[in-house]
């Protein structure tokens, strides 16, 4: 069913003007008639029964969610002519920051870390955490004060797999390949929290430069050896690049907390210039005992598991040996090791022995003595 300006959806949204479509559908400015308010309207593909189903359990999750920096869901309709369900949300006049790309100041682009980072972290707190697997600056919405909105969020893999199937759509699993982290190229791929940092990282990098890093091939060309992208000196300060940086870190427990970045964000604004806030050394009993809990499987960040093979981890890291299981079995570095001696803390494994030279000289002159007894009877 096509669409058109002046059709009303549930005899109460009349479509005014058409904004955009993607994968999963389209976007239009309406008319709510109730309220005389001007609201922007998700559709989706049309979808079966039990895509449906998926689609208002999805909704309920997200429904009670109230932050500053996400764009909530107000209603959920489904338009009886083709099955398509739609959401109905506020109206944002300046659209997407994508537009900005390539033009946004140094403090805008802080700002932006702030709010996004701030959202994020209000859904990797939530129980379970919800991952939103598709952060990018077509996903984040400018608000008539200038604030920045996450929008797109709450959709889980199994609903995402509903509208791949109804769009007949080879789009990959979720998210755009431009802004997935290499993790997200395994194997074993499992939704992680530090899966959408990455993206910030990625979209921090699009908007300071107006390019995508890793030739928009996103972490799959990391995991190849791609040198990290970086910001040039003359535009942008040293502290965005090494935020951006740290964002874009190849190993996810190397990237900080959305908490973390957005706290940092906010400092920085204050016009401080503070120290990273990740790998730092935990200050208290019960925050170590936080940082080495391992959360829930939509929500950890994968972590190292101790082997008997001593390196140093890539910094910022938290300091000491860490005993979790990673996600991700090919991701298993060591626990920390000696700066001297490149081997744990502790001793050098038994199997290594030191041979004394006093034997090395015997053995050296038996040599000798057999090759002149073979010259003297050959």
């Amino acid at each position: 069913m096509q669409y058109s300006a002046g059709q009303v959806l549930d005899g109460r949204y009349e479509l005014v003007r058409f904004v955009g479509s993607g994968s999963f559908g389209e976007v239009w400015v309406a008319n709510d008639k109730a309220t005389d308010l001007e609201v922007a309207i998700k559709i989706y593909v049309s979808m079966d029964e039990q895509g449906l189903s998926d689609f208002k359990k999805e909704f309920q999750i997200t429904f009670d969610f109230n932050h500053t920096n996400l764009l909530h869901a107000n209603y959920l309709g489904v338009n009886a002519g083709d099955r398509r369900p739609y959401l109905v949300m506020p109206f944002c006049p300046d659209g997407s920051v994508s537009k900005y790309a390539g033009k946004m100041a140094e403090e805008d682009i802080w700002r932006f870390i702030r709010d996004v980072a701030a959202g994020l972290a209000y859904l990797h707190s939530r129980q379970p955490p919800v991952i939103h697997q598709d952060i990018k600056p077509d996903n984040i919405l400018i608000l008539r004060n200038g604030d920045f909105v996450i929008t797109d969020f709450g959709i889980s893999k199994q609903l995402r797999a509903s509208l791949r199937k109804s769009a007949m759509s080879s789009a990959n699993g979720a998210g755009s390949i431009s802004y997935m982290g290499p993790e997200r190229f395994s194997k074993q791929y499992q939704a992680v929290k530090a899966s959408d940092i990455w993206s910030v990282g990625a979209s921090i990098y699009e908007l300071a430069v107006g390019d995508l890093p890793f030739c928009g091939m996103g972490g799959s060309l990391q995991k190849k050896g791609a040198d990290m992208p970086e910001l040039s000196d003359d535009d942008f300060s040293p502290t965005l690049n090494m935020v951006m940086q740290a964002c874009l870190a190849k190993e996810p427990w190397n990237r900080p907390t959305a908490l973390q970045l957005s706290e940092y964000a906010n400092r920085v604004l204050q016009g401080e210039t503070p120290p990273p806030s990740w790998g730092r050394k935990p200050e208290s009993a019960s925050e170590e005992a936080a940082m080495a809990a391992p959360q829930g499987i939509e929500g950890m960040y994968p972590q190292p598991q101790s082997t008997q093979f001593g390196r140093r981890y890539p910094q910022p890291f938290p300091p000491g040996p860490v005993q979790m299981q990673s996600q991700y079995p090919e991701m298993q570095p060591a626990v920390l090791g000696n700066a001297q001696n490149g081997y744990p803390s502790s001793d050098k494994p038994q199997s290594v022995q030191r041979i004394p030279g006093w034997l090395w000289a015997l053995v050296a002159v038996a040599g000798m003595a057999a090759g002149f007894l073979i010259n003297m009877f050959v």
